[in-house]
């Protein structure tokens, strides 16, 4: 299975104002580097988690379908199936429709879709279905659960703090509060 981004968040959750007011800062010198530091520290939060905090959507590929009418989604919160599609042979495609898929949303477990009926098999080895999916808690930074946005804080400050003061090839290591902040929003496999 492979993701792709195809559209990115239209804004952070984590606002500069915010965040500027979180360091005390007043000046405009530091906001490129300080949206910088957001936009990182928001992709970090969401690759640790496997959660997307602002509504983007993903491509999904798969080279079969699952023998179970099960399929796992690998980002949440999922919000809904916006296309899917499988490839013939000659390369072109047939769309399926969405209503033939059924999105769970429980927050209690990973996402996953359904397939209501049995689907046509891609006519290519690899890479010949394509799920395209709408993830995120929403359209902005409201409804993102107020750990994932403080650890967003910690971070930016933690990068802010230390940039460029350690001796060459020392990495330093986030602090321990960012981690506890993270794990209960962390998908455990066993």
């Amino acid at each position: 299975m492979a993701l792709t981004l195809l559209t990115p968040p239209t804004l952070e959750p984590v606002t500069l104002a915010d965040m500027k007011a979180w360091l005390r800062i007043d000046s405009v010198d530091e906001d490129g580097l300080i949206n910088a530091l957001l936009t990182s520290a928001r992709l970090s939060v969401e690759t640790i988690t496997s959660k997307v905090l602002i509504t983007q959507s993903w491509r999904m590929v798969l080279d079969q379908w699952p023998m179970a009418p099960i399929i796992d989604a690998p980002l949440s919160p999922l919000q809904r199936l916006l296309a899917a599609r499988v490839y013939n042979a000659d390369g072109s495609v047939t769309a399926l429709n969405s209503a033939d898929f059924l999105v769970e949303v429980s927050a209690k477990q990973q996402p996953r879709l359904a397939l209501l009926k049995r689907q046509p098999p891609p006519m290519l080895p690899i890479s010949g279905i394509e799920l395209d999916l709408a993830c995120g808690y929403g359209d902005d930074g409201i409804n993102v659960p107020e750990p994932l946005k403080l650890a967003i804080k910690m971070l930016v400050v933690f990068w802010f703090e230390n940039r460029g003061d350690e001796p060459t090839g020392v990495t330093l290591k986030w602090p321990d509060e960012i981690s506890r902040l993270l794990a209960p929003y962390q998908m455990r496999r066993l």
